[in-house]
């Protein structure tokens, strides 16, 4: 479900990523440079622009679109006008009472970690974004304070009955129909393409060893805890179990194999980019459209995040009209 993305909602958005590359705390502490804004007397600088225009910019080209030199300046004066809107909200929301901000703080920061594998995975994110930790944590606060003024101010007012989501699902069929799925586990011995004709003569006779063990009668899950090369090894240490997946999800060809085979069945060795696979399908799902009873709490929050979003709107825009803001970007 993707609704219409308002400039006011992307805002938001930024605003309450509070995140590894954010530039929020920037807005508290500004750094020494020339100003490009100013909104009710605080200054929006250079610098500012420029780190929040770099963050964008990353965003954009990781969706495969760029820039050009003759739209810069065009795309900069967006992500000001962005900027301005996030520090009248930053502004409105300074004097919101927080209950348990500290505990609100601590599980919105394990949550954020939670998204690294180790503590120095997180730690490394953090310098490679040209963070501190001091920094980082005021984001998170700064984010969690905005998050909570949004939800006093126009989340609490805004309810969404149990009709609202049933007819959202009968008018919008198309959101709510699953893909056909299979469920498989593999056995993964890496040769990648660059690797040389003997090693990749190697690693086909691994393969092939674990192959006829599982012909034989072994368990895949153990064969493949024991041989698997998977990246990462999360795959491995689950016995290979790749879940339910669909069609575009995996490389051509071991795509086509795994949904070929019948449930229980296990293929030839597949060769892909990764090295030689075993595959042992194990499940299966026809499209099909998913149950209104399984959807309604996903549409009830897509429903009220959508009327908080104009809700938003129409307060950012009051706020623009009250404020006294001066644009200096040229």
């Amino acid at each position: 479900m993707k609704g219409q993305m308002t400039v006011c909602n992307r805002i938001v958005i930024w605003a309450l990523a509070a995140g590894l590359g954010g530039s929020l705390a920037h807005a508290q502490n500004p750094p020494a440079s020339p100003a490009v804004a100013t909104v009710n007397g605080k200054p929006i600088n250079r610098q500012q622009l420029d780190e929040a225009s770099a963050a964008d910019l990353q965003m954009l080209a990781a969706q495969g679109q760029q820039i050009t030199d003759d739209q810069k300046l065009g795309f900069q004066r967006q992500v000001l006008t962005k900027m301005i809107d996030h520090e009248l909200l930053r502004q409105a929301a300074a004097g919101v009472k927080v209950a348990d901000l500290d505990k609100k703080i601590e599980a919105r920061i394990a949550e954020i970690k939670g998204q690294f594998k180790t503590e120095q995975e997180f730690s490394d994110r953090i310098a490679k974004a040209g963070q501190t930790q001091e920094r980082f944590h005021a984001d998170v606060t700064e984010g969690v304070r905005l998050r909570e003024f949004i939800e006093q101010q126009f989340g609490s007012k805004v309810q969404i009955g149990d009709d609202q989501a049933k007819t959202f699902y009968s008018e919008n069929p198309r959101y709510f129909q699953a893909p056909e799925m299979v469920r498989a586990s593999h056995i993964l011995v890496q040769a990648p393409e660059t690797a040389t004709d003997e090693v990749k003569k190697a690693k086909r006779a691994a393969i092939d060893a674990a192959r006829a063990r599982v012909l034989k009668g072994e368990d895949f899950a153990k064969v493949a805890n024991e041989i698997s090369e998977d990246p990462g090894n999360k795959q491995a240490q689950n016995g290979g179990d790749l879940d339910f997946f669909g069609k575009g999800q995996m490389v051509p060809e071991f795509e086509q194999t795994a949904f070929a085979l019948k449930d229980g069945e296990v293929s030839e060795v597949v060769t892909s980019k990764f090295g030689y696979h075993i595959i042992k399908k194990t499940g299966s799902q026809p499209a099909r459209t998913r149950a209104l009873e399984k959807m309604k709490d996903t549409i009830v929050r897509f429903l009220k995040n959508r009327e908080v979003n104009k809700l938003l709107t129409q307060f950012i825009e009051q706020q623009r009209k009250a404020a006294k803001i001066e644009t200096l970007l040229k």
